[in-house]
């Protein structure tokens, strides 16, 4: 077991009294692994397939989440797969799944997740969101977002990086529901990060305290009433969770709590998570969905992503993504000459209707792996099956998504029988 802080073992007993014994043998076990499936994506046969082959178990409070071992069959680890690089599921800590359930976000919904990096929780909302504004404060963090929500699929989120309040002057009332899953002194990963590890104090427990309240102030300013807020930590630290959740309360009694949950690693399979969901009260006279003039009934994302940019834009707030990023169109060497080159995103953002057309589908994971890592591909010496769809395309060639199983991986250019590699250069994989 890793040395823990001994005024974090003190704080643990005082709170857990009986129960620390069998909280402190949890550190020496693995930590708990999960993946949740793309609900947008991932097909019933690829998941019956998966549970099988990776021997997966439900996560009890999230559908589509799963335990897995670090092995699967073959050694091939989920992460290792190539229907995670299709965004056919993401790996997530199993307890961090409960957020996100817990919200009870619908079609129509206006949808912020706060402190959203790196997308765990922004890809489970946005399964069901109408529009989600994810949000991430910290730049680079806000990079590895954006790139988690392209790979899962998404048209419907705008990737934002901006602090609480910045926003908050953007989206008075806004807001059916926001998840604010809060900056934390993480003792819920200790028992898989030692950076959570070294860098835990009494001094950092209470600056997290006070920079909660901030957030969910501004949280608070932007959620419509009648809206619910979920607020989410990692931590097992009653001042950043259960009397955080009180304090609020009693700030604002326009809203009331309506459920809160502890996970502890030693009562429930996970690393650990604290939850609590608030609704806001409506105002007299006041119809429960009024947003002010940001959405009506008859939800449209079109309308939504262009009326939400439009106030980004107004409010100067840094949009790293907006719905579905669209390609390029390239000026040729010859007068009136322009070709267009589809965004990687479109890729990713395609259905099986799509994919009828034009397209390659591998059926063999060293061929997919071999398009991960940037090879061009010649169909002459793939090592697997395959099909090639839109025969009177290709004998034209150009631009065609390249599948795993049906799932798109990303572009490929044909070319006199080879598939030029259009893969991400970030992305691809060294080994």
């Amino acid at each position: 077991m890793r040395e823990l802080p001994e005024a974090y073992l003190r704080r643990m007993q005082a709170l857990l009294g009986e129960e620390y014994e069998a909280f402190l043998a949890t550190y020496q076990e693995p930590p708990k692994k999960g993946l949740r499936f793309n609900r947008k994506k991932a097909r019933p046969e690829t998941i019956a397939q998966l549970k099988e082959q990776w021997h997966l178990k439900p996560v009890p409070w999230c559908e589509s989440g799963f335990y897995y071992e670090e092995e699967g069959a073959f050694g091939v680890r989920p992460g290792k797969s190539p229907y995670h690089d299709a965004g056919v599921f993401y790996i997530q800590e199993p307890s961090a799944m409960i957020p996100a359930e817990r919200a009870d976000i619908r079609a129509n919904h206006w949808v912020l997740d706060l402190c959203a990096a790196p997308g765990g929780k922004s890809t489970q909302a946005a399964e069901g969101a109408g529009l989600l504004i994810s949000n991430e404060f910290i730049g680079k963090r806000a990079q590895i977002l954006s790139s988690n929500i392209e790979r899962m699929g998404f048209s419907n989120v705008i990737v934002t990086s901006a602090a609480p309040e910045a926003l908050a002057e953007v989206f008075p009332e806004a807001f059916d529901r926001i998840i604010v899953d809060a900056p934390c002194s993480g003792e819920g990963m200790m028992r898989r990060d030692e950076i959570a590890v070294s860098e835990w104090s009494e001094a950092n427990v209470a600056l997290c305290v006070e920079r909660q309240k901030q957030i969910l102030e501004e949280a608070v300013k932007m959620l419509r009433p009648g809206g619910k807020l979920v607020y989410s930590t990692c931590t097992f630290e009653p001042g950043e969770n259960g009397l955080q959740a009180r304090a609020l309360l009693e700030r604002h009694p326009e809203l009331r709590m309506l459920s809160e949950e502890q996970l502890l690693p030693h009562r429930a399979e996970g690393e650990g998570h604290f939850c609590a969901v608030f609704e806001k009260e409506t105002e007299e006279g006041q119809p429960g969905g009024a947003l002010k003039g940001l959405r009506q009934d008859d939800f449209s994302l079109e309308k939504a992503l262009s009326q939400a940019a439009e106030r980004l834009r107004r409010g100067r707030i840094r949009i790293l993504r907006k719905g579905l990023e669209p390609g390029a169109w390239i000026v040729g060497k010859h007068k009136g000459e322009k070709r267009y080159e589809p965004s990687h995103a479109e890729a990713m953002a395609m259905g099986a209707e799509d994919l009828e057309h034009f397209s390659l589908n591998l059926f063999s994971q060293e061929d997919a792996l071999r398009y991960l890592k940037g090879e061009a591909l010649q169909l002459s010496g793939l090592s697997g099956p395959f099909a090639l769809l839109g025969q009177e395309q290709a004998e034209r060639g150009g631009f065609l998504p390249v599948c795993y199983d049906g799932y798109p991986l990303g572009f490929g250019k044909l070319v006199k029988g080879t598939v030029k590699n259009h893969y991400p250069k970030g992305l691809r994989r060294l080994s």
